[in-house]
């Protein structure tokens, strides 16, 4: 069965199976960060959200094997445990708003519909975005048409987010303990200036957002002891490489669009170029390979995590 065709046999499953219990079943494509899903919402009659499933993750299963109808009797049985364990939603107000923006960075060019209804600014070829956190597994993007309903302009929810960052926490660790933290085995540098760090957020969800927070970026710089260039290894964290490495600009760009191809899901891709970090000014400038510098072929061993 090809895709169309599971996609409208499932949901008109699943709608048999859950609209005589009061649960209104609503087919939609929903743009997320570096993708559009085709996706069903589930909303339960009295409640303030529902629950949002997509489909690729059945339709997944079904080429693996799985039939149509334990695939809509598994997803009945997901929907209804979401709805029954679905925590409190606090009351959302200016000041719930306020204190819990945070900030996340895409990359803008893939994201040009998302961007369109969402307040954001330009960093290079990223784009930068406030979130807003709800708990420790759920969070949405601030939409246009909250900032009037809230009490906010583009320009106030931007800083707001920009300030809350400065008080998040960061971890700027060597690659290789954090490679040795999963067991594996990293060949030590020859010298200092070979190091590659890992700069992250606690949860590794959204920890690329690091290079926003002025805190973070100095912290790294000290820990590094010199300037640094930053490879965005996805949009869950950065690799960072002290100014004195010996590796050129070529080299390193040429290393991420590898890493980005075969290693990171498109989901999580941020950017395929490298950036400049400079500690005096607090900037970050997209470098550009030089046109005439000869391709090497990179060896991922130096920043594979």
């Amino acid at each position: 069965m090809q895709y169309e065709d599971f996609k409208e046999r499932f949901t008109h499953g699943i709608k048999q199976l859950l609209e005589s219990s009061g649960i209104e079943v609503i087919p939609q494509e929903i743009t997320k960060v570096n993708q559009r899903l085709d996706a069903i919402s589930f909303h339960p009659e009295g409640k303030p959200v529902g629950v949002v499933m997509y489909l690729k993750d059945f339709y997944e299963k079904y080429e693996d094997g799985a039939d149509l109808y334990s695939l809509t009797r598994e997803a009945e049985d997901i929907v209804s445990e979401r709805i029954r364990n679905a925590p409190d939603i606090p009351s959302f107000s200016h000041d719930y708003i306020l204190n819990h923006l945070y900030l996340t960075v895409v990359n803008a060019d893939m994201n040009r519909d998302y961007l369109s209804g969402i307040p954001h600014e330009i960093l290079e070829d990223m784009a930068v975005v406030p979130r807003v956190k709800v708990s420790e597994e759920a969070s949405f993007a601030v939409k246009n048409e909250m900032l009037t309903h809230y009490g906010f302009s583009r320009e106030g929810i931007l800083q707001a987010a920009h300030d809350n960052m400065e008080t998040q926490e960061f971890i700027c660790n060597e690659l290789g303990a954090v490679l040795m933290g999963f067991g594996m085995s990293s060949p030590d540098p020859v010298s200092p200036s070979d190091s590659v760090y890992v700069l992250t957020n606690p949860s590794g969800v959204d920890g690329a957002a690091a290079i926003l927070s002025d805190k973070a970026m100095h912290e790294a710089r000290d820990k590094i002891g010199e300037d640094f260039l930053i490879l965005p290894s996805s949009r869950h964290e950065v690799l960072l490489v002290p100014r004195s490495s010996q590796m050129s600009v070529r080299e390193l760009t040429d290393m991420v669009r590898e890493v980005n191809r075969t290693v990171v899901d498109p989901q999580d891709l941020l950017s395929d170029h490298v950036y400049r970090y400079n500690s005096r000014s607090g900037s970050i400038k997209m470098l550009e390979p030089k046109v005439d510098t000869p391709e090497k072929k990179p060896s991922l061993s130096a920043i594979l995590m």
